[in-house]
Order: structure tokens, then sequence, then C-alpha cells
């Protein structure tokens, strides 16, 4: 009898014990991404199922998969103030996005609000990527079927293709690489370097080049991506409030401290412009 109360008395212990550390808060925040617009038939994929992308909604960071069908496309802002379009037949993993935590309150929205590591994986389609200013030692790695780039801001534009990407930067530089490990290719602004497969049991080619701006108009449709995720970029930018708000209702994820990574809506001086095209006006190529 005296065995089986110290045996109960010790299976409350541990419940207790594993109450109480269930109830110590992170040590970071969980990173968040935010809708800014979803045109057309956009769907997310997370841990809890796929679902409608919903446009003004946050979810978790980490972990997500967005994919748009054709005749639509979709704007993201991520905590760390990277703004992303994906245009219309693109799908697009967010492997990794692990973020510091920083100050309540922040004076230059243009800077990123901590260090982060992004790590994304384009499947097939075409995305437009516009950063704030990277905090030293942020990074951000793309990555599809036949490229790796390290992109170091802060405007680019990525196609991935069956047989090629293509990276071309609008604004700042990438480090890109057709295998791990392979030559190293420095990418500056006004450059796009394009990786073809190669045949098998041979290695991708690759080709940089300066973007063109002549009668193709394969500039403007590249600007026209990048001022998409950056009009997004602009819409909000994320502080971290106490985890009472009302606000942290919208959230898929748990505080840190007490804190939450929490979007605000920029108030601009003039009306807001939306921060993608509709699929139907998007220019081709």
């Amino acid at each position: 009898m005296k065995s089986r109360n110290l045996l109960r008395l010790g299976m409350a212990a541990l419940c207790a014990a594993a109450i109480a550390h269930a109830q110590v808060p992170r040590s970071n925040p969980t990173s968040k991404i935010f809708v800014a617009d979803s045109e057309g038939d956009t769907q997310i994929s997370t841990v809890k199922g796929i679902s409608t992308l919903a446009k003004k909604a946050v979810y978790k960071g980490e972990g997500t998969a967005i994919q748009t069908k054709a005749n639509s496309n979709a704007s993201i802002v991520l905590s760390n103030g990277t703004g992303i379009y994906f245009d219309v037949t693109t799908r697009t993993e967010i492997r990794a996005f692990v973020q510091a935590p920083f100050r309540p309150s922040r004076t230059d929205m243009e800077e990123e609000p901590s260090i982060s590591r992004t790590h994304m994986f384009i499947d097939y389609g075409v995305v437009g990527l516009s950063t704030s200013k990277m905090a030293a030692g942020s990074t951000l790695l793309v990555e599809t079927s036949h490229a790796s780039a390290v992109i170091e801001g802060r405007q680019a534009v990525i196609e991935a293709g069956d047989t090629s990407t293509t990276i071309s930067m609008l604004e700042g530089r990438a480090s890109v690489q057709s295998s791990p490990d392979g030559v190293t290719y420095d990418v500056k602004s006004g450059y796009q370097v394009t990786i073809r497969a190669g045949k098998p049991g041979q290695e991708n080619t690759v080709d940089v080049r300066p973007i063109s701006d002549g009668a193709d108009g394969l500039a403007a449709w590249l600007m026209e991506r990048v001022l998409a995720a950056d009009a997004a970029r602009k819409l909000v930018y994320f502080e971290m409030q106490d985890g009472a708000s009302d606000s942290v209702t919208l959230f898929d994820g748990e505080s840190a401290g007490g804190l939450e990574i929490v979007p605000v809506p920029v108030a601009p001086a003039n009306p807001p412009v939306q921060p993608t095209v509709s699929a139907a006006n998007l220019s081709g190529r």
C-alpha cells in the first residue's frame, strides 16, 4: 500500500514538472509572414494542412509552402522586413526562417530589426524579392533544382523552370553556385545569371550577362515583379508586443518571454497602392 502511494506521489511530481516545463516561454520569437495581397487561387501549406492564402492573415514563417495557380499571384512580408512576390504558377517553400529578438520599438523601419536566417526553395515559377537593409550576419539563401544563391540584397528576381534557373539582380549582389562544389559566381547589380541543366553525366552550364533593357522588355518585366514585392514590404513593419495584446489572435504560434512579433500597418500620407498587379494585367514575355 505504501509503495503504491509513493508511486502516485512520484507520478504527480513528474506531471507537475512537465507542466511547469511546458509553461516556460521560448527563448526566441516565432518568425512570421504577413500576407499583403493574394489574387486568384493561391494556397498555403503549413503543419496544420493546406488552405487558401488569406489576405492580411499572419502565419508562422518557417515550414510553410505557398503555391499560386494559373491567373493568380500573391505577395507576403517576412517579419525581417523582406517582401516577396509570387508570380503566376509558382511554388515556393520557406524551409528555414529564424529571427533573433529585437527591440519593442524601432526608429528606422528600413533596417532589418534583427539578425535572421532565411532559406527558400523555389520548385518552379517566378519570385520577386525586395529586402530591407539586412543586418550584419543575416543570410538569405534561395535554392532551385539547378542553383543556390546567397542574396545580399536588395532587389532580385528568380525564375525556376524545368531545365534552367535565371537569377537577376536589379539592386545589390548575389553569390551563385550551380552545384555545391562548383564555382561561385558574383552577380552584381544590373546583371543576371542563367544556369542550364547539363546532359546526363555533364555539368550545368552557366551564363552571366547584363540585363537587357532593349526592345524585348526584359528590364521592365523584371522591375514589375520587384516593385510588387517592394510595395508589399512597405505596407507593414514589425514590432514585438506584449503577448496579452488582442492583435496576437491573428498568430499561429507561441510567444517568447510574453512578447509576440506583430505586424503594424504603415499609415501612408497618400492612399495606399495595391502591392500586386492583377494576374490578368501582368505583362508577359
